[in-house]
């Protein structure tokens, strides 16, 4: 017999797929080149013959070391529980791979595989690994088939028990020249079959509510590494790795116009104005929950005095996080999906009430200005003191003492102060404990700037409200930190900060740390002499992230940033005090980026047209089909006439209607089809597995059960037979001892029974094969037996 060559090498190579496909998904080094490892030399022990099977007793004390291991891994919270059964996953099917005796140790790794790929597929949506999904389901496929005629090979060898040497050489090189041929063209037939099926169910059955369900098991983002966090603290000290995972796509238009990758963009998140030495956190805020409708644009807040309309349609991938980025001044938002969302009136920020676990697009107006106070609020303000609102507005940016001629009193302001901060119209700086070293830090001279009036800081009138000098002391804090610091992203050496602030470690220490620290710094610097800041997280985009191909912003974990908000005469200005950020934004892209625009377009349309497809993209889907067909009639027949094309018209969209009705509805069949072909499969096996039981054979192997019990069916149909004629078979008498003792039967009726019952010891102790039409003429002969014996 021939010997199936072909499925180890396609075996390994399965592995080897199925262990990068996990890697990828969750972003493992480690795994994959521990699995890699292992497979390579097993590969290389069996190929050389030193391949031993791993004892019993070793392979447990593994496996159970590896769940301790994963379960520590689980408790720790660092990562989430599809990887923690995925990492089980792989470890297992490394310990089953040292410990293969025989074939149920091949079928076990191939579950293994199936098993592991599925924990990835839950985890990634990433187009690299649905082409190695792809490729992994092909070779699945070759493989399992060539798993199955190994079986059967290796049952025949052992049923035929024929020396190696005697085997037919010629007939060895017939199985040879045409089994790979054969095997690949089963595979490529079942393979596009599969597909077709998969495309159709794909087409008109797209994914419902419960798209997503398992998305709450995925992995959350390592916080070791740069990217987005709405949570910023400085309680580990460590080097930060670079993170190039991508977070969203943007297109951008600034008043009707694509923005083509010319200017570097600010992607706010979150603000936060609040620290207590060692984390920031943010004034927490009423804002009240509301429900956005799909396709329904949501008015933010009122026009702004400008005419700046930026325009930006994003696609966010789930971050762990359930913020919404936008640009500055907010004013509009359109999701994609139906969405509860917290919007703050007093910095922007855009936030969903439940988590985001899958894609979101929306869309989003903004002004690129934070703007001064709302008009709204400054007319309650100037209402309650009897004022012309622009006299408040006047008052409350050039910091007036006076209304007119009328001086308010310190304890007048500090009311009024209060009075507005209640009612959301202004955010004064918030009280809470800054360490005064940085306060000392910022009112040097040459930190936040003089003149020849002397230093800025004393001059600048009362805590809290915006004066005419706040804009200089910010631009001078800003530029001292820029050029007398240094950016960095390793702060492995500045362990002997601990128990310490590290602001001000950073400004009078090491003087060097990420963009979180210099924005940290300038936010408490101009807070600490009365100003008010915040400092906002969210991501900077350079313009060599732009892709030309799809005309769209690419935003990376890496790309997360830290910049300071101060609320000026003018209103809130931007500053960034973080050095060298701009150093490597004027490159020209080479062709190394050139290639990776290539690889972002591909993911965005994937992400976009495959992983987000929905109810309304197949809506969307038909409508569009539905028009270019009409508009081909149109064309063909040359009709222009507004009545002319009506029925032509009406005829093609009920026949594309029906059609889809008709696809649906065999799509359905096909489900129903395999459903019932899979319920008779079981079934089937069911029935096999009580007929062996019936005739005593429950102790031997399922395989050989279920073969026996098919070729020995007619013996069980014989002793029905007779059971239902009052001669059942006591349990002490063997098979050949209970046909003997029918002498009382007819002649023909009792030789009938003798031989069924030899042919059932030829088949039970002999191994002799019945083939199906042998079968069908033994089922005629009990037919005719039962006749007899009603006569």
């Amino acid at each position: 017999m021939y010997d199936i060559r072909q499925f180890k090498p396609s075996f390994y190579l399965l592995l080897l797929l199925g262990i990068a496909g996990f890697a990828i998904a969750f972003q493992s080094v480690g795994i994959w080149v521990l699995g890699w490892g292992a497979v390579a030399l097993n590969a290389w022990m069996v190929r050389t013959g030193r391949y031993a099977p791993m004892p019993r007793l070793v392979a447990n004390v593994i496996t159970i070391a590896a769940l301790l291991y994963v379960i520590r891994e689980g408790l720790s919270g660092g990562t989430t529980i599809v990887m923690v059964i995925g990492e089980f996953l792989v470890l297992l099917q490394v310990v089953k791979l040292y410990e293969v005796r025989g074939n149920r140790d091949y079928g076990q790794l191939l579950v293994l595989g199936l098993l592991m790929m599925v924990a990835a597929s839950i985890n990634t949506a990433s187009m690299l690994f649905g082409v190695l999904l792809l490729v992994y389901l092909f070779l699945s496929l070759y493989c399992c088939l060539l798993f199955h005629l190994k079986i059967e090979a290796d049952a025949a060898k052992a049923a035929v028990a024929v020396p190696q040497d005697k085997v037919s050489d010629a007939m060895l090189r017939q199985d040879q020249r045409y089994l790979t041929r054969s095997m690949r063209r089963l595979t490529m037939i079942v393979s596009c079959v599969a597909i077709v099926f998969g495309v159709l169910v794909f087409l008109f059955f797209p994914r419902g509510s419960g798209a997503g369900f398992l998305g709450q098991f995925q992995i959350r983002p390592n916080q070791s590494m740069v990217g987005f966090s709405d949570q910023v603290d400085f309680q580990q000290v460590a080097k930060i790795q670079q993170n190039t995972e991508v977070v969203a796509y943007v297109h951008l238009s600034h008043n009707g116009k694509t923005v083509e990758g010319t200017e570097t963009l600010l992607w706010r998140g979150v603000t936060l104005d609040r620290y207590n030495g060692m984390k920031w956190t943010r004034t927490p805020a009423d804002d009240a929950p509301r429900t956005i409708d799909r396709d329904q644009a949501a008015s933010l807040r009122a026009p702004g005095p400008t005419t700046e309309e930026w325009v930006q349609d994003v696609t966010l991938q789930p971050g762990g996080t359930n913020v919404l980025f936008a640009m500055a001044g907010p004013a509009r938002l359109t999701p994609s999906r139906p969405l509860r969302l917290r919007f703050s009136e007093e910095d922007g920020a855009l936030q969903t009430v439940d988590p985001l676990i899958e894609p979101l697009t929306y869309q989003v107006v903004s002004r690129n200005d934070l703007g001064p106070l709302p008009a709204a609020s400054a007319q309650e303000l100037a209402d309650q003191l009897d004022q012309p609102s622009e006299v408040v507005i006047g008052w409350l940016n050039d910091r007036s003492w006076t209304f007119g001629a009328a001086p308010y009193d310190p304890a007048a302001i500090e009311s009024i102060k209060a009075w507005a901060h209640e009612r959301k119209g202004v955010q004064f700086s918030v009280a809470h404990a800054i360490d005064p070293k940085i306060g000392e830090f910022a009112r040097r001279p040459d930190v936040s700037g003089a003149d020849a009036q002397g230093p800025l800081v004393p001059r600048r009138g009362a805590e809290g409200i915006a004066g005419p000098l706040d804009g200089q002391i910010a631009a001078n804090i800003e530029q001292y930190l820029r050029t007398h610091f240094k950016y960095t992203l390793d702060l492995t050496d500045t362990r002997r900060i601990e128990g310490r602030d590290p602001i001000v470690a950073f400004l009078y220490d090491f003087q060097r740390g990420h963009c979180q620290y210099f924005a940290g710094a300038m936010t408490l610097m101009c807070q600490s002499v009365g100003m008010e800041a915040r400092m906002v997280v969210g991501f900077r985009t350079s313009p060599d992230e732009y892709n030309g191909l799809g005309k769209y912003y690419v935003v990376r974990q890496s790309a997360a940033h830290a910049w300071v908000e101060v609320r000026t005469p003018q209103g809130w200005r931007t500053f960034d005090p973080t050095s060298d950020i701009d150093a490597d934004n004027a490159r020209k892209p080479g062709l190394w980026q050139k290639f990776k625009h290539v690889i972002d377009f591909l993911e965005f349309t994937y992400a976009n047209k495959v992983i987000a497809y929905d109810t309304q993209d197949q809506e969307n889907l038909i409508q569009a089909a539905e028009n270019k067909m009409l508009n081909m009639v149109i064309r063909r027949r040359g009709m222009t006439g507004a009545n002319a094309w009506k029925p032509t018209l009406g005829f093609w969209v009920g026949f594309w209607k029906v059609s889809s009705t008709l696809l649906g509805g065999i799509v359905w069949l096909m489900v129903l089809v395999m459903v019932a072909a899979f319920g008779a499969f079981f079934f089937e096996k069911w029935t096999l597995r009580r007929r062996a039981r019936r005739m005593g054979m429950a102790s031997l192997p399922r395989e050989e059960q279920i073969r026996l019990a098919r070729q020995l069916g007619f013996y069980d149909d014989l002793t029905l037979l007779l059971a239902r004629h009052r001669m059942t078979r006591p349990a002490h008498l063997t098979p050949r001892e209970f046909g003997e003792s029918l002498k009382f039967l007819p002649t023909d009726a009792y030789q009938t029974v003798l031989r069924l019952t030899q042919l059932f010891y030829r088949v039970r102790f002999g191994r002799a094969e019945l083939s199906v039409a042998q079968r069908r003429r033994l089922e005629t002969v009990i037919a005719r037996l039962d006749a007899s014996l009603k006569q």
